[in-house]
């Protein structure tokens, strides 16, 4: 259940690189594949770092609240002998 908010923000960042795919190519009839397979080769590269990075960020997140919930458990634990 939890993995929905990494897929779909990973639908996110892969809606935001193809807007800024079209953004900068909106004023070419045709793209010339060997003039500019430096720029589509980055923003693929860019892509993929994005999403690693949000799934990294992503298990960050998921880790740090799964501590806080063991934490409060054992204060509970504690405290009720």
């Amino acid at each position: 259940m939890t993995d929905i908010i990494f897929y779909f923000g990973s639908v996110v960042i892969i809606f935001a690189f193809i807007g800024l795919v079209t953004v900068k190519f909106k004023n070419e009839d045709n793209i010339d594949l060997n003039e500019h397979k430096w720029i589509i080769l980055l923003y693929i590269i860019l892509l993929v770092v994005s999403i690693i990075t949000w799934r990294v960020i992503y298990l960050l997140l998921i880790s740090s609240t799964q501590e806080m919930i063991n934490y409060n458990l054992n204060i509970q634990r504690a405290i009720n002998g």
